[in-house]
């Protein structure tokens, strides 16, 4: 059956049942709202759009009420469009003159008419600002948008820095902040630690060695974490898959600089959960030459082992550091080859009390191939899940974080 023209495809559902009032104002960004509505209804959202007089210099409400499937609002008339019941409001772009007319109060336009009554209402609301950079410089700007992070309910989304412009951002990131103000459930606000990506043993300045893993799941295990509003950070390793810039992320390279991060990060912050997805090596080369290696000559290279970091963190939760929470929730990764099914649960279950962990996901990397990512989940209640794809394996953790915390 042939799908409608204005059809979008789901990619999540955190934004069901929500309404997002999509207010444009006059900014060349005001050319990328067509994508930023569909993608708001890919998550869900039900968008209503409005548009200052200026806007319409940019993109037009026909272009719009494609993009949204509903009439655009381009002017106020008795049907009362600016009190609007909105779950948030949305002004992408937001330029100078708009938010420094919200600040005095000013409501003369469709947009600045619903911020006036959202703002009276405690509807939250989210800016992107889009402008050259000497307007972002501008004291009389700055002064207002300080004054408006101080309210209830009012955010900003960090725009990109390029050419001495603030530019209009990725749709992505749009959208997943503006999931992680609205989430609600017991994920909202939880601090979760993830480690993600191969690690390395440098050998010499040009030589190292490392381990298969391009970092995708703890990558986007950390991205529906925080559009439902946990708040993730990331500590990565040497991954070919791009991590977002809207949670934080914490760069490492070798086995020993991912364990002092994680020591550090439970130190910290109130950490409720931790996710070991990294493939840590095991082994690490014992001495590191600070010239290049003839490659006339052998190469031996001798190995000492790594430390564990989760047996790590037990260790330093026994002995002195009470700022780790005694009752972390932690998950576990186990990586074989070869292996059966049967073998594989036996090895899961030994990796539980081994590792001394809540979850483990063991998986067989001879049958892993792109997203088919086949995998055993088993929890301490004896529950055993079998998992086929990346998409399930991050579904699963995530009901299991969600019915942990």
């Amino acid at each position: 059956m042939m799908k409608s023209d204005q059809a979008v495809e789901l990619k999540f559902t955190t934004l069901k049942d929500k309404t997002i009032a999509l207010c444009v104002t006059g900014s060349i960004g005001a050319c990328e709202t067509i994508k930023l509505a569909r993608e708001l209804r890919r998550y869900g959202a039900s968008v209503q759009a409005y548009l200052t007089p200026s806007a319409e210099q940019f993109i037009t409400p026909l272009s719009l009420e494609w993009a949204t499937q509903q009439k655009v609002v381009t002017q106020l008339s008795g049907s009362a469009e600016h009190v609007t019941n909105a779950d948030l409001i949305l002004v992408a772009p937001a330029t100078l003159h708009t938010i420094n007319k919200m600040v005095l109060g000013l409501a003369d336009n469709p947009v600045t008419t619903t911020l006036a009554s959202g703002w009276g209402q405690e509807i939250s609301i989210a800016f992107v600002p889009t402008m050259h950079e000497s307007l972002a410089q501008n004291p009389v700007l700055k002064k207002n948008i300080s004054f408006l992070k101080k309210e209830k309910n009012i955010y900003f989304i960090e725009p990109k820095h390029e050419e001495s412009k603030e530019k209009f951002p990725e749709c992505e990131t749009i959208v997943s902040e503006v999931s992680h103000v609205l989430a609600q459930g017991p994920l909202k606000h939880k601090k979760i630690l993830i480690t993600a990506g191969p690690t390395r043993g440098p050998i010499d300045p040009v030589r190292y060695i490392s381990n298969f893993s391009t970092g995708e799941l703890g990558v986007r295990l950390a991205h529906e974490l925080y559009i439902r509003g946990a708040d993730p950070t990331l500590v990565y390793g040497s991954g070919s898959v791009s991590p977002h810039s809207f949670y934080p992320v914490i760069s490492v390279t070798t086995p020993q600089e991912m364990l002092d991060v994680v020591l550090s990060e439970l130190q910290v912050q109130k950490v409720h959960a931790a996710i070991f997805s990294a493939a840590v090596l095991d082994h690490v080369p014992a001495q590191t030459h600070d010239l290049k290696l003839s490659s006339a000559e052998p190469l031996e290279v001798q190995f000492v082992q790594t430390p564990k970091i989760i047996r790590e963190i037990d260790k330093v939760t026994r002995h002195s550091c009470e700022n780790i929470s005694k009752g972390l929730f932690k998950i576990g990764f186990k990586l074989e080859w070869k292996k059966s099914e049967e073998e594989l649960a036996r090895l899961g279950m030994k990796a539980l009390d081994a590792m001394n962990i809540d979850v483990v996901v063991v998986n067989d990397l001879s049958h892993i191939k792109d997203q088919i990512h086949p995998a055993l989940l088993l929890d301490r209640k004896g529950a055993v899940q079998k998992l086929q794809s990346k998409k399930e394996i991050i579904e699963s953790l995530i009901q299991s974080l969600e019915n942990a915390l």
